[in-house]
């Protein structure tokens, strides 16, 4: 199996697999010819065998050909750790909210079934996510053995659970609604006091009336149809109740604002030209400020000296 072009500890990943050669049989398991330098490692434990194996040399010697998967890869021990165990496709890291999968059933109770997703736990598919309808018994819809498909909804790798449905789930989680932002979609439905529209969220957002126009309607259907397509902010999102207020008028509000001419640019002779009045006006202020004083000294000396003419020297 070796070669002048060995792999490196860098080219070995978790769950590679490869057709190796026993090249020791050790009491604690064996080493394994992968391409690899070193040899890899095969412990007694990941030994798959008949029957129990309570001795390696039982089961495997020098020269045997043999089908590993790489279970851990120790860089700084210079080790790779493998397994006859075929890995499963899915780690818990790997499985995400929302993940499409196909999976069988394996196991049908009262309350859901349970469903073998390739990941260290089997999924359960509540009886209440097995279909948009109501459904009284989880046998009516599935059995062991049926190939479906399911969306992951919880990862809880403490408990050791993982929920799925069966229902595909929104485009848009609730978490991703938020007030403030603009969506798009398709009005569904049109009652006097306002409109629904669809944009890929769990429930319609609706429209109040007072929040298709500026103006006043007397029915949504003056501006509206069913199957238009339209743009609308959202204002608010009650995840618990599960309500969704939108609004045509406040994206239309602030278009009108966007659309307000700024004030034009001045040219370096109109900026020169503006300071300089400004700076004669402050001058203007100064000059009248300090008038009052310079009248008031006039008139005491006037005073000072009609008083000395009129009043005798001694």
């Amino acid at each position: 199996m070796s070669d002048s072009r060995s792999l490196s500890l860098n080219d070995v990943k978790p769950k590679m697999k490869f057709e190796g050669k026993v090249t020791k049989v050790e009491l604690a398991g064996a080493r394994i010819d992968i391409g690899a330098e070193p040899d890899a490692f095969l412990h007694i434990s990941q030994i798959k065998a008949d029957r129990p194996v309570t001795r390696v040399a039982d089961v495997l010697k020098e020269g045997d050909p043999i089908s590993v998967w790489v279970k851990q890869v120790k860089p700084q021990q210079n080790l790779i750790a493998l397994t006859m165990i075929e890995p499963l496709p899915l780690d818990w890291n790997d499985l995400q909210k929302r993940m499409k999968l196909i999976g069988k059933v394996v196991r049908v109770e009262e309350f859901g079934a349970f469903v073998s997703i390739g990941a260290p736990k089997d999924g359960l598919v509540p009886v209440g996510q097995m279909a948009k309808t109501r459904v009284n018994k989880p046998s009516a819809v599935v059995k062991e053995g049926d190939e479906v498909t399911v969306w992951v909804t919880a990862i809880k790798r403490k408990e050791n659970r993982i929920g799925l449905t069966m229902v595909e789930p929104p485009a848009v989680d609730w978490s991703e609604i938020k007030p403030g932002q603009t969506v798009t979609g398709k009005v569904t439905r049109l009652e006097k006091f306002g409109a629904f529209v669809e944009f890929g969220a769990e429930r319609e957002g609706m429209i109040h009336v007072s929040e298709i126009s500026a103006g006043y309607l007397e029915h949504p259907s003056e501006i509206l149809k069913v199957g238009e397509e339209v743009e609308a902010k959202v204002l608010d999102v009650d995840a618990r109740k599960k309500q969704i207020r939108l609004s045509i008028k406040a994206l239309e509000r602030e278009a009108r604002v966007d659309d307000e001419p700024e004030a034009p640019l001045l040219t370096p002779m109109e900026i020169a030209f503006k300071q300089a009045q400004r700076r004669g006006r402050r001058a203007g202020k100064r000059t009248e400020q300090v008038k009052p004083d310079t009248s008031r000294r006039e008139q005491e000396d006037i005073f000072r000296r009609t008083i000395e003419q009129h009043i005798p020297k001694a």
